[in-house]
């Protein structure tokens, strides 16, 4: 009976002696595939941390450089946008002091018109400044009449208020007379006009002078008082083709 039992016992700590390093071996095995997976975890953050580092640093480089070269156009845009403002500000200057002149001409020309002295009136869209021939000078003469010296300096004093501006003095006559020298007393007083507006200040490089005989009546030579009025000087505004055809591009 003992030696049953010591046998069983025997077998019984074999047992668990081959248990116990079963046990040990899958622990070890266990502990070994824990410590694989932390190290391929490990690698993985790694690798990860690593992708992400060469991404970030391409995403940085590529701001930096879209950020330098906003930096290089912004600076150019900076410049042209404050040139373009120093620009504007200089037109709104000009501007304001030309609106300025042309209140100061609209002024005096509405005076000057409510005194009979002239007529301003709008002629195939050209600005017309009518003056009555009888008050520039006598009938059939181009010499000015004394009187007429005040009229016309201040429409000089007007003139030279719009320095850039180019007027055309224009001589009308009635149809009475013949052709040929209604031609030249047009030409004549529209000259003599000139002369003496120049001998006031304004420049020459804005006038000139024509003469249309009796080709150009603003009323019907039907009457006196009709003739009398075709009897004149008028002062027309020129256009500046110039500003025309930039306009135009």
């Amino acid at each position: 009976m003992q030696s049953k039992y010591d046998k069983d016992l025997s077998d019984l700590n074999d047992t668990i002696a081959r248990n116990k390093a079963a046990d040990q071996a899958a622990l070890q095995a266990a502990n070994q595939q824990c410590a694989d997976d932390k190290a391929a975890l490990h690698a993985a953050n790694l690798s990860a941390a690593a992708t992400a580092s060469a991404k970030a640093a391409e995403e940085f480089g590529k701001v930096k450089r879209e950020l330098d070269a906003c930096v290089s156009v912004g600076g150019d845009k900076g410049k042209a946008l404050s040139e373009c403002q120093r620009d504007r500000d200089n037109a709104k200057d000009r501007l304001a002091r030309v609106q300025s002149s042309i209140d100061k001409v609209k002024n005096a020309l509405q005076s000057m018109a409510a005194a009979g002295k002239l007529e301003v009136k709008e002629r195939n869209g050209f600005l017309v400044i009518a003056l009555a021939g009888d008050i520039l000078f006598d009938t059939g003469k181009s010499k000015l009449k004394d009187e007429a010296t005040g009229v016309l300096r201040e429409l000089a004093a007007l003139l030279k208020l719009m320095p850039d501006r180019p007027f055309q003095v224009a001589g009308h006559t009635d149809d009475q007379g013949e052709e040929e020298k209604n031609w030249g007393l047009s030409m004549d007083r529209a000259l003599t006009v000139v002369r003496f507006l120049i001998k006031e200040g304004v420049s020459g490089k804005t006038l000139s002078a024509g003469g249309y005989a009796y080709y150009q009546p603003s009323v019907e030579n039907t009457s006196p008082e009709g003739r009398t009025k075709n009897r004149r000087v008028e002062f027309m505004l020129m256009p500046n083709l110039s500003e025309l055809l930039k306009m135009g591009k």
